[in-house]
């Protein structure tokens, strides 16, 4: 899950206007966390959302030589939430950011807990 975040991060990082804001929250419930990663940055369009999470897809190709990365992270980030049974949910308009939250379900074990 740190390299999922870390890549929601750097994403939000790399993506954002010269002066622009990242927000990076940390929320639960009773049976979910929810980690939020909002951007004030380029945005992705809603027809580029429909390919993000598809590996080599990168949504700015303009920008390769700028930004580096070969279009994996958010392929790695959504088949690592998939693994924890979590989903991930994306809100963007081109020009005017993004926000990525990442719901995993909290499970407790006995196992886990060890012996009570």
């Amino acid at each position: 899950m740190t390299l999922a975040i870390s890549n929601l991060i750097d994403n939000a990082i790399k993506y954002n206007d010269k002066g622009g804001a990242v927000a990076v929250a940390l929320t639960a419930d009773n049976q979910n966390f929810f980690v939020s990663v909002r951007d004030t940055g380029i945005g992705i369009s809603e027809e580029e959302r429909k390919k993000i999470y598809d590996r080599f897809y990168r949504v700015e190709k303009a920008r390769d030589r700028e930004t580096g990365g070969t279009g994996l992270g958010l392929a790695i980030t959504y088949s690592t939430v998939i693994l924890h049974n979590g989903a991930i949910d994306l809100v963007s308009s081109e020009n005017e950011g993004s926000n990525f939250t990442v719901r995993v379900p909290i499970s407790y074990s006995r196992n886990a807990r060890g012996k009570q």
